[in-house]
């Protein structure tokens, strides 16, 4: 092997090995979402404290944006449309990549009749969505209802199965 042949040889397996290396290190990227997706919140199978309390299930239109730098992605849920029904919860939600799905949690007011601002008592809602092979997510909405809770009803933890698919709107 002539030194040209050579030096070729030792540049093709330098530039595999960045390649190879950038290729393994994109593996751990989290999926991003970004646009227009569905929100389906299947309340049909909701749960307060494990005993069924099932309602009409709703799909919701949902625009996410992903950002990524040095300290990570953070996925940003416009909840704005919510927020005229809800006038004390967050106008988006960010979402932070943990084992394996995006989640986040955080204070939301929590009505105790569904449309009527009046009724709103303090909870945490925290939302997890895992990916799935087919650019959708599947996860779950949990309401920890504080202090005296609902009338009739007390504290206690609201889950509620999810669904995010692509196209909403």
């Amino acid at each position: 092997m002539d030194k040209s042949t050579r030096c070729h040889a030792v540049f093709a397996a330098i530039a595999l090995s960045i390649v190879t290396t950038t290729a393994c290190a994109d593996r751990g990227q989290p999926p991003p979402l970004n646009g227009s997706f569905n929100l389906f919140v299947d309340f049909s199978k909701q749960t307060f404290n494990g005993v069924a309390t099932p309602m009409d299930s709703r799909t919701f239109p949902v625009e996410y944006t992903t950002r990524c730098d040095v300290n990570g992605c953070v996925v940003t849920m416009d909840n704005s449309g919510d927020v005229a029904r809800n006038p004390g919860a967050p106008a988006a939600f960010e979402y932070r990549w943990k084992n394996g799905r995006w989640e986040t949690s955080g204070p939301y007011p929590y009505f105790c009749d569904r449309m009527n601002a009046a009724s709103a008592v303090k909870s945490v809602r925290a939302d997890y969505l895992t990916p799935k092979p087919d650019g959708s997510f599947f996860g779950e909405r949990t309401l920890t209802v504080e202090g005296a809770g609902c009338p009739g009803e007390g504290p206690g933890v609201h889950r509620v199965p999810t669904t995010v698919t692509p196209g909403g709107k």
